[in-house]
């Protein structure tokens, strides 16, 4: 008997007219052809165990020198003591997608645990003072 196989029915396709600049077509067509919205789907499904290397990745950013690390400082100092430190959550908008989601995923991980940011990364009291200290994000007080 032969083996049969099982073909899937074609994916459904939707159709929709779009107006751009002339000249804009390349710059479209890399966005539809990146992998980006991919990537942060996958960041958004993330389990407790991905959850927390999310939150890794953004203490990782966070103590660089460069683009997006000072959002993710003050987010995450703020997620550790918002007493002493105040995010500008605006900024967030800033990140691509893939980070934002990152980011979302170190706050749910906190929310889903009732545990504070530091508890999951080794010498955590440490590192997050060195965030703050490092971005100069301590408050003022008015005195």
């Amino acid at each position: 008997m032969a083996e049969q196989k099982i073909i899937p029915p074609p994916p459904k396709m939707v159709t929709f007219s779009l107006t751009i600049e002339e000249g804009e077509q390349a710059k479209l067509m890399a966005f539809m052809s990146a992998d980006s919205w991919e990537r942060a789907e996958e960041v958004r499904n993330a389990s407790i165990q991905e959850c927390t290397k999310s939150l890794k990745h953004c203490v990782m950013w966070a103590q660089r020198d460069c683009g997006s690390s000072r959002v993710f400082a003050q987010f995450l100092a703020s997620l550790y003591n918002g007493y002493r430190v105040k995010a500008d959550v605006s900024d967030i908008g800033t990140l691509d997608p893939e980070n934002f989601e990152h980011l979302m995923n170190a706050l749910r991980l906190c929310y889903m645990t009732q545990r504070e940011p530091h508890t999951f990364v080794d010498n955590g009291s440490e590192v997050f003072e060195g965030i703050i200290s490092q971005w100069n994000m301590e408050k003022k007080l008015n005195g």
